[in-house]
């Protein structure tokens, strides 16, 4: 969530072979998980003839319950994850929230917090009951803890299943980074008819110092496995 998604969906269904669903984000996975009937719904008639189609449904990504539904039901499916710093995504996320009324807290104080109980190992059962939740101020720093929830998607997919793209990566130059995801899922690439533009990404209204602080020291040694991985590419977001 809050990583550029919306731009490179767009991007990728500009590709004759791809059919875009009738929604970005259906979330059968987690609201009907097992249900294939309710997973075709979202794909036009097209994708029967051999076109491409896909479920973008972000909440995926920090789901407990998603990489197992999504492997039962689609075993064969190439995924692509698409990464931001982490702390910017946190803040980003945040303030779509507090603009849509449904969190009028205050960031920083739930950062801590958030932070603390991801720490805390007696804290797992409920920290995982309340990411199943649609909104849960846990959101914020889970869905940034990039190692942890890849290593969790490969238990159930091949990592070779999965491609990932930087945010930054992608917005600096998009026909290179779509071209690298038209060929992960056996595509050719075509030029982009359009530009992808990102929306409001939060950068006018810079995080708070204290947020800021307390999310760069609990995403460090994450951030390490990322790169230990071999996935930082270009992009760092720890020193």
């Amino acid at each position: 969530p809050k990583a550029g998604t919306s731009s490179l969906h767009d991007a990728l269904c500009s590709h004759p072979e791809v059919a875009r669903g009738r929604r970005k984000e259906p979330t059968n996975l987690i609201h009907h998980p097992g249900s294939e009937r309710r997973a075709r719904l979202n794909f036009p008639f097209r994708w029967e003839q051999g076109a491409i189609c896909g479920d973008a449904s972000v909440e995926y990504w920090s789901h407990p319950d998603a990489p197992a539904a999504a492997a039962d039901l689609l075993p064969e499916a190439r995924l692509i994850v698409m990464l931001r710093d982490p702390v910017e995504r946190a803040w980003s996320d945040f303030r779509m929230f507090r603009r849509a009324g449904t969190d009028p807290g205050d960031f920083t104080d739930t950062v801590v917090r958030a932070a603390r109980w991801l720490s805390d190992g007696d804290a797992a059962p409920l920290c995982e009951a309340a990411l199943r939740q649609s909104h849960n101020p846990l959101r914020y720093v889970r869905c940034g803890m990039y190692a942890d929830l890849l290593e969790t998607w490969w238990r159930h997919f091949p990592r070779d299943r999965t491609l990932v793209i930087f945010s930054e990566e992608f917005f600096a130059a998009p026909q290179a980074e779509a071209d690298k995801a038209w060929r992960h899922l056996g595509l050719a690439p075509t030029a982009l008819k359009h530009v992808p533009r990102e929306r409001d990404s939060g950068e006018s209204e810079p995080v708070p110092a204290r947020a800021r602080e307390v999310l760069q020291s609990f995403y460090a040694p994450l951030n390490r496995r990322l790169a230990e991985l071999g996935l930082a590419g270009k992009t760092r977001y720890t020193e």
